[in-house]
């Protein structure tokens, strides 16, 4: 092989490998968004459903800061970590997975709330003593739809992502 060869080679193999960061970083990218939306759908599937406030305020989302990638899902309504680690006693009979490890607490006993909404939703059962919306409850259990969505889509991230190298590299 002569050395003109050798030489243009070897540009142009330095070239595609100071190309290769930030190539890696666009399909890396690229990945996380198609992926931290199959988790968000997943994690719309498991939510509670009332009016669809909570399930249709999860969104996904991808941040690249630097060398850095951060993705996920998000949300913007209140209540839905209440939903997500459970709230008195049934909070603490139906426990997150992490509930412990996190240091989740439940209060131990019921309390009353006011909502008209929710008083009417509960039914004519419970109409007698729950006048002017004010609703007596237990809290909720834990439904852990995002983490349940996020640990079923573990291998599949991983699976994902590591396709951005192969995409990159070995094409």
């Amino acid at each position: 092989m002569s050395e003109t060869v050798t030489s243009a080679l070897l540009e142009a193999l330095i070239s595609a490998l100071e190309q290769s960061p930030d190539k890696l970083q666009r399909a890396t990218v690229t990945r996380a968004a198609r992926l931290a939306e199959q988790i968000a759908a997943q994690a719309r599937e498991g939510a509670p459903v009332n009016y669809g406030r909570l399930r249709n305020s999860l969104e996904s989302y991808v941040e690249a800061n630097g060398d850095q990638i951060e993705g996920g899902v998000k949300t913007s309504y209140a209540p839905a970590i209440y939903h997500e680690f459970g709230t008195g006693p049934m909070g603490a009979a139906n426990p997150h997975p992490k509930a412990a490890e996190l240091g989740v607490s439940h209060r131990p006993d019921g309390w009353v709330y006011q909502s008209e909404e929710a008083a009417a939703m509960r039914g004519e059962e419970y109409a007698e003593g729950e006048k002017g919306g004010f609703v007596y409850t237990e809290g909720v259990p834990a439904k852990a739809f995002l983490y349940n969505a996020l640990t079923a889509s573990e291998d599949a991230v991983l699976e994902g992502l590591g396709g951005a190298i192969e995409e990159v590299f070995l094409k």
